[in-house]
C-alpha cells in the first residue's frame, strides 16, 4: 500500500540519528582541537615574550658590567650553574651596584631572580631581596663564555667572561640567551680609575 511506503522506517530513523550524532561529535572534536591549539599558541607566545623581557634585563645589566676587586684584591665575580654575581656601573651616578642573578627551582619550572647591593669601599654591601623576572619551564642553568669560545658551567678565572647565558637542561648543548660584557671595561678599570680607564672617577667607591 502507498501509505506504508511513505516516511522512515524505524531502522532508517535510527541510522539517521546515528549519522547526526557522528556529525555533531566530529564538529565538537574539531572545535575542541582548535581551541586547544589556540590556547597552546597563546601560552607559547607568552613564554617567548617573558623570555625576551628577561633577556633585555640580563643584557642591559651585563652591558654595564665592571671588573672590580674587593678590599682583599679578589675579583668580585662569581659564576656558578645556579647563580652569577658581578658589579655594575651605577646607572644614575654614585657607587657601582653588585648584581646577583639566581635560578631557583619552582613547582612549574625555574624562577630567575635579580637582587642588588651597593658597592662599598670594603666590598659588596648586604644583598637586597631577589625580585623575580622570569619563570622558565623545566630546569635551567647559567653558562660562561671564555676567550676560546667555549661555554663553561662555572667561572673561576680572575677576570670577566666574555658573556654569560642561560641554557635549558633539556637541550644543554644550546645556549638560548646570551648577555655579553663590554670588553673596554675589563682591563683598564679593574683596579679603579686611571689614565686608561674611560669611566668617570665618580662611579668608583
Amino acid at each position: 500500500m502507498k501509505g506504508s511506503e511513505e516516511g522512515f522506517t524505524l531502522i532508517e530513523a535510527l541510522l539517521a540519528l546515528a549519522l547526526g550524532v557522528s556529525v555533531v561529535a566530529v564538529v565538537l572534536s574539531t572545535l575542541h582541537v582548535a581551541s586547544n591549539g589556540a590556547t597552546k599558541a597563546v601560552s607559547v607566545a607568552a613564554e617567548a615574550e617573558g623570555f625576551a623581557r628577561a633577556g633585555v634585563v640580563l643584557a642591559g645589566d651585563a652591558r654595564h658590567g665592571l671588573l672590580m676587586r674587593d678590599a682583599r684584591g679578589v675579583v668580585i665575580f662569581h659564576g656558578q650553574p645556579q647563580s652569577v654575581t658581578f658589579p655594575s656601573v651605577a646607572r644614575f651616578g654614585g657607587a657601582p651596584a653588585v648584581l646577583e642573578f639566581d635560578l631557583r627551582p619552582a613547582v612549574t619550572g625555574t624562577d630567575l631572580t635579580r637582587a642588588e647591593a651597593v658597592m662599598l669601599a670594603e666590598g659588596p654591601g648586604p644583598m637586597g631581596p631577589g625580585q623575580p623576572i622570569w619563570r622558565g619551564p623545566g630546569a635551567w642553568e647559567f653558562r660562561y663564555l671564555d676567550d676560546k669560545g667555549a661555554w663553561l658551567r662555572e667561572w673561576t678565572a680572575q677576570d670577566l667572561p666574555r658573556a654569560f647565558g642561560l641554557v635549558s637542561l633539556n637541550a644543554p648543548q644550546a645556549v638560548e640567551l646570551v648577555a655579553a660584557f663590554p670588553d673596554l671595561m675589563e682591563p683598564d678599570c679593574a683596579l679603579g680609575p686611571g689614565p686608561k680607564c674611560s669611566l668617570d672617577a665618580g662611579v668608583f667607591p
